[in-house]
């Protein structure tokens, strides 16, 4: 799964598993663990501009 795809830094099977386990909801949805997940596999693959830009959302769809 994502962390497996991100471990060996396939970088698309490892997007594809953060959007599947993001789901369709909105970011408001997502447990925070879940999006903890995501986040820390989407940097451990080079993507720290766009995890960073994640987090934010998800902070601001939590109302925070």
């Amino acid at each position: 799964g994502l962390r497996v795809a991100a471990e060996e830094l396939r970088l698309g099977e490892t997007i594809l598993f953060a959007l599947v386990s993001l789901g369709h909801d909105g970011l408001d949805r997502v447990n925070p663990i879940t999006m903890n997940e995501v986040i820390s596999r989407l940097r451990l693959v080079g993507l720290d501009t766009e995890s960073r830009a994640l987090a934010l959302e998800a902070a601001i769809a939590a109302g925070l």
